[in-house]
C-alpha cells in the first residue's frame, strides 16, 4: 500500500524537535540562518548476530545485535544513515548537516524480527489517511548552535569517566531498543551500578511522583518527573529499580536534587537503574533514546 507524501514544516526551537515520517515524506526544518530539507526514501533493518534458536523469540540470556538504516535526500544529497543497536556504537554522535543536528532514533522495520514487550519504543500510532498505524522512521532535530534544552544538565547518575559502555547495560545489550533477552526492543537505557547509587534531577522539574511502588503492591519502584519548557514541549523522565525515594512526592524540584537511591528493587541478574525519556510535543508522544540526554550531560561536564 502506498502512502500520500507529506511536507512537514517545523522550526528549530530551544528544545528538541522529534518528527516521524513515512517513506516519501519531506521535512522542511527552519534553522537560524537556513532551511534544511530532509526526504525519506526508504528504511530497513537486519540482524547482525544472535544467540537465539529462533529470531524474534525471547530466551533467557539471549543476545542479539542488529543494524538499521534510512535512505534520505538531505539538502539535495542522497545519504544513508546507519545505526547499530546492542553494540558500543549504540552511543553515537548525532549527524550534522549545514547547521542541522540530527539524531536517527528509530525505524519500524526492526519489528520484522523484534518484539515490544519490555517498554514502549515503537513509533507513534498515526491514523492519517486511514493507513497502517505506524510510521516508518523517527528523527530528532535541532539547530546545531543549540543545546538539547535551555538548561545545563546535571548528571542523572554518576557518569563513568570512560563513557557509557555497552557491557555495563544490564546483560550487555540493554540500551535503547537493545534486544532484551535477544528479541524485545528495550524501551529505555539500563545502567549497572550498585544499590545506593545516588540519582539526581538532570533539570528543574515542575512535578514528580512514584508511578509504581512495591509498597502499593507493584513489582517495581518507578518514578516520573515532569517539565514543561517555554517552547511548549513537555518532557517526562523516568527511573526504575530505585531502593529509596528521598523527597516528598508532588513537589517541584530544582536541578541537581538528590531524589533517590538506585538499583535495589527487582534488579534481576545485575544491580542497575532503568532510565526512560519521553517528549510530548505538538499533540504527539515520543519515546526517545535516553542517550540523547546523557550525551548532553557529558558535554556539560567539560
Amino acid at each position: 500500500m502506498g502512502f500520500n507524501k507529506m511536507i512537514i514544516n517545523r522550526t528549530a526551537r530551544s528544545t528538541l524537535t522529534p518528527i516521524e515520517m513515512f517513506h516519501g515524506d519531506t521535512i522542511k526544518f527552519t534553522l537560524s540562518d537556513s532551511i534544511a530539507r530532509i526526504e525519506l526514501l526508504n528504511t530497513g533493518a537486519e540482524v547482525m548476530e544472535t544467540s537465539l534458536k529462533k529470531i524474534g523469540q525471547e530466551e533467557p540470556y539471549g543476545k542479539t545485535t542488529y543494524r538499521f538504516w534510512g535512505d534520505f535526500i538531505i539538502n539535495g544529497k542522497e545519504t544513508r544513515l546507519l545505526r547499530e543497536v546492542g553494540t558500543q556504537k549504540s552511543f553515537y554522535e548525532p549527524w550534522v548537516f549545514n547547521g542541522l543536528r540530527l539524531w536517527f532514533d528509530a525505524v519500524d522495520a526492526i519489528f520484522e524480527f523484534m518484539q515490544e514487550t519490555h517498554g514502549p519504543c515503537r513509533l507513534n500510532p498515526s491514523f492519517a489517511h486511514r493507513l497502517p498505524p505506524r510510521k516508518q522512521a523517527r528523527l530528532v532535530l535541532q539547530d546545531v548552535n543549540s543545546r538539547i534544552c535551555p538548561e545545563k544538565l546535571h548528571p542523572w547518575c554518576p557518569l563513568p569517566e570512560e563513557g557509557i559502555k555497552i557491557e555495563n547495560c544490564y546483560q550487555g545489550e540493554d540500551c535503547w531498543m537493545g534486544a532484551f533477552d535477544g528479541a524485545s526492543a528495550h524501551g529505555g537505557l539500563d545502567l549497572n551500578h550498585p544499590k545506593g547509587t545516588p540519582l539526581h534531577t538532570p533539570f528543574d522539574l515542575d512535578n514528580q511522583f512514584l508511578a509504581r511502588s512495591v509498597i502499593d503492591g507493584a513489582v517495581n519502584n518507578s518514578w516520573r518527573g515532569f517539565r514543561r519548557w517555554d517552547s511548549g514541549s513537555d518532557w517526562v523522565i523516568l527511573s526504575a529499580h530505585m531502593s529509596k525515594l528521598l523527597i516528598p512526592e508532588y513537589t517541584p524540584l530544582k536541578k541537581g536534587t538528590h531524589y533517590a537511591e538506585a538499583a535495589g528493587i527487582w534488579v534481576g541478574t545485575h544491580e542497575h537503574s532503568h532510565f526512560t525519556f519521553v517528549v510530548n510535543d505538538l499533540g504527539d508522544t515520543y519515546h526517545l533514546d535516553p542517550w540523547i540526554l546523557f550525551w548532553q550531560m557529558y558535554l556539560d561536564q567539560i
